[in-house]
């Protein structure tokens, strides 16, 4: 569908790719202009709609790539994460987090404003592909690459906990801190920025509280 785009040379791509992605944040998909896009690519609009027939396949174009994208890179760096403790590693993951979102600032704040408020125009796409993302990151996923129950310290819990126990609540804890923080970014009542850093906050006082509370007494 966007063969004639990608056949284009890589700087030219990124250049059309980091512009609307630019834009799309600045002004929202309503607002976004496609002639402000084409100005700063140093294109023709004629030529930005041969390559993707319309502002809404530019729109799904963007959202799978970033998504791609950013998922890509989040996998390489997860795999660089040694740390061989339960609740250590939970917190490395978080800050990563927070390093892509600073990095990465302008595609982070794009495709959380597609998966949180997705544009009416492209509503029923957008269920689709959130729905096939997280299906492809279901708790299948996080308990192989995220909460690994051998770095529990079993020799540790109180003989009333079980290290599934353990697992549960500790997902339990980051699935309701990321919906609570990602309503106050839907309704504009904080920042991407402020939003991680208000999250790894928290996450480390329920992970204290979870952590000292399972353990015995030492």
């Amino acid at each position: 569908m966007y063969s004639a785009f990608e056949k284009q040379p890589q700087e030219k791509k990124d250049l059309i790719i980091k512009v609307a992605i630019e834009e799309f944040v600045k002004n929202g998909y309503e607002k976004a202009s496609t002639d402000v896009i084409t100005k700063r690519a140093g294109i023709s609009k004629g030529l930005l709609f041969h390559y993707f027939r319309s502002k809404k396949n530019l729109y799904l174009y963007l959202v799978n790539y970033v998504k791609d994208f950013l998922t890509e890179i989040a996998m390489e760096e997860l795999k660089k994460i040694q740390s061989d403790d339960f609740f250590e590693r939970i917190k490395e993951i978080v800050l990563l987090k927070q390093k892509l979102t600073v990095q990465y600032l302008q595609e982070t704040q794009f495709i959380t404003d597609a998966f949180i408020n997705p544009p009416v125009a492209v509503k029923e796409e957008m269920e689709e592909i959130i729905k096939k993302y997280y299906e492809a990151y279901q708790e299948d996923f996080l308990l192989e690459h995220v909460y690994i129950k051998d770095l529990i310290q079993t020799e540790k819990l109180r003989e009333d906990i079980s290290v599934d126990t353990v697992i549960r609540m500790t997902m339990f804890i980051a699935e309701q801190l990321s919906n609570k923080y990602l309503a106050l970014y839907k309704n504009k009542q904080i920042d991407i920025i402020n939003m991680t850093e208000s999250v790894i906050r928290e996450l480390n006082d329920y992970l204290k509280i979870v952590k000292y509370g399972i353990y015995k007494s030492e």
